[in-house]
């Protein structure tokens, strides 16, 4: 297990073991990526509940427990935990699932590789300030574009044909932007990467590489404890005594709101 993941899974198990749940501390975010504060530690997430669910802004949270990525991606609101249960495509969503998770595991694994954005200078000095999030960078153009393709996802519970992505909509489709060519490009890089994958069979099994979790509130969607779901990646830090948490995918809670005392 790796040294980030390591600390980050002692935090969660200490955590739940004197409390029983997590608190998710708003640092800051756009409403696409963001960052929490856990336990003192800063965390990246990905907005993987894309229906206007909000984020906590600074001095605001929730208190959560954690789930794996399969466990959570089916619950992320009680509207969505009845699609996949008791509606009538609860089996053909259901059935899709599997190849659901392997994908994802695999454009997390691939487009957002850890040993690359964690190395010394890739994230420059408040780099967590959502003003800069606009910015042409590596690491920023990375997390939105797997975000993006993660929020299509979940517009799509009974989707099993992956060679086809066409309904796959590009959130930067028209953005002259340096930023926004280089996200529209890279995520049209992940559709075909997955498209070709998919037709020689590459997701009937997918070993992951990497742990992922979902910050889950288990609310109606409406609700104001309906705080928005979040993918969580460990990753060391390239210094000692720290770790690094980029997300907004796999910590799952069942939440009430809560407010970070000062």
């Amino acid at each position: 297990m790796k040294f980030g993941i390591l600390i980050f899974s002692f935090l969660l198990a200490f955590t739940a073991a004197s409390h029983s749940q997590t608190a998710f501390n708003g640092v800051d975010n756009d409403g696409f990526i963001g960052v929490y504060d856990i336990n003192d530690q800063h965390y990246w997430w990905l907005c993987v509940e894309p229906n206007g669910s909000p984020a906590p802004i600074a001095g605001d949270g929730f208190l959560g427990d954690a789930l794996s990525l399969t466990d959570a991606w089916t619950r992320q609101n009680t509207e969505r935990n009845d699609y996949y249960t008791t509606s009538p495509d609860a089996l053909a969503a259901q059935a899709a699932l599997g190849k659901q998770i392997n994908i994802m595991e695999y454009v997390l694994d691939t487009y957002l590789p850890i040993a690359t954005l964690t190395t010394p200078g890739a994230l420059l000095e408040g780099s967590e300030n959502a003003g800069h999030y606009g910015n042409n960078e590596t690491f920023y153009n990375s997390m939105f574009a797997v975000q993006n393709f993660l929020a299509e996802v979940y517009g799509k519970p009974t989707h099993t044909d992956f060679t086809d992505l066409g309904d796959f909509a590009d959130r930067w489709s028209g953005d002259l932007s340096e930023a926004g060519l280089a996200r529209s490009s890279l995520f049209q890089s992940i559709l075909l990467d997955v498209a070709d994958k998919d037709g020689l069979g590459f997701f009937a099994s997918y070993d992951v590489v990497n742990d992922y979790y979902i910050a889950n509130t288990l609310f109606p969607e409406g609700d104001a404890f309906n705080y928005q779901d979040a993918l969580i990646i460990v990753a060391p830090v390239p210094e000692p005594g720290g770790a690094l948490l980029i997300g907004c995918f796999g910590l799952a809670v069942m939440l009430r709101r809560w407010r970070k005392l000062s």
